[in-house]
């Protein structure tokens, strides 16, 4: 215990691991880009069996063959999944179709970090009701 060097639990010298780690590109063109929600089939037991869990924001994603890759992360998502709480893609759109004034742009590293958080700031006021709530107390 006292006087024993510990040894690191991940040591990718010495393990037949070749996961590569991910990072995100130096820019992304917009009109490759997708937004879309995750979705997945929970496996707590609950009265009426397997419910739908669902988020609230959208995440942006690339197409990559017939999976989606999530940018920040790179987790690749089916549009489908056959597992339960395994998360696959819904509601997926084109981004330049909700921002057409982003059509032929390129996004650098922290402009994605910005246009993630703008997204989801538009469409969770709208949807959790602060617009009208906004516009009613300024009346």
């Amino acid at each position: 215990m006292f006087g024993k060097k510990k040894k690191n639990i991940i040591d990718d010298k010495n393990t037949n691991n070749s996961q590569e780690k991910y990072t995100l590109k130096e820019s992304y063109n917009a009109d490759e880009l997708f937004l879309a929600r995750f979705k997945w089939v929970s496996s707590e037991v609950t009265d009426f069996g397997p419910m739908d869990k669902e988020t609230e924001i959208k995440y942006i994603f690339e197409k990559v063959e017939e999976k989606y890759k999530e940018v920040f992360t790179g987790f690749e998502a089916d549009v489908v999944s056959e597992y339960f709480n395994y998360p696959y893609v819904v509601d997926i759109v084109p981004l330049t179709e909700v921002h057409e004034e982003f059509k032929g742009t390129k996004f650098p590293r922290l402009g994605m970090l910005l246009l993630f958080n703008d997204v989801n700031k538009k469409e969770m006021q709208e949807e959790r009701g602060y617009q009208k709530k906004l516009e009613s107390d300024n009346k």
